[in-house]
């Protein structure tokens, strides 16, 4: 939960850099696996693993998101689900995102045992990276209209 002591203008400064990279991230590996759209080979196993990295990241700096902002430099993180749940509780993100979300906290924490090629290129051609982005380009917007991140 957001913490309800005032942050300094250091850890503010640092959350609002580090939100601001996060939202990056996301961006550029959207835009990387844009590339890969029409050019992906799920039976070349290079290839593969470059577009599982680019998904991983991408999930990861997602993930990342609502982590940093429900905790406060120096302060112990809660776990994604419960982030997730608590922006959807504030109401900063809708029922769906919040499931989208969750969905991928799940694939990003719990998938790592198997790989589907056929699941990747199913991922890279529906764009569902695109749906994460714009939901996270929302919540860096209500979060910096609610005074939460610098404007």
């Amino acid at each position: 939960m957001i913490s309800s002591r005032k942050l300094g203008y250091t850890e503010t400064l640092i959350r609002d850099m580090l939100h601001e990279r996060l939202l990056e991230a996301v961006a550029e590996h959207a835009g990387l696996l844009d590339r890969t759209r029409g050019r992906f080979n799920p039976g070349d196993v290079l290839g593969l693993y470059a577009v599982l990295h680019a998904l991983q990241t991408h999930a990861q700096a997602t993930i990342d998101y609502p982590l940093h902002t429900y905790a406060p430099p120096g302060t112990t993180m809660e776990t994604p689900l419960s982030c997730v749940a608590q922006l959807q509780r504030r109401g900063l993100i809708l029922l769906d995102k919040a499931e989208m979300l969750r969905r991928l906290v799940r694939l990003a924490v719990h998938g790592y045992s198997a790989v589907d090629p056929d699941k990747v290129a199913k991922m890279v051609e529906s764009r569902g990276y695109h749906a994460v982005l714009q939901t996270i380009y929302r919540l860096h917007r209500r979060l910096a209209e609610e005074g939460l991140l610098d404007p």
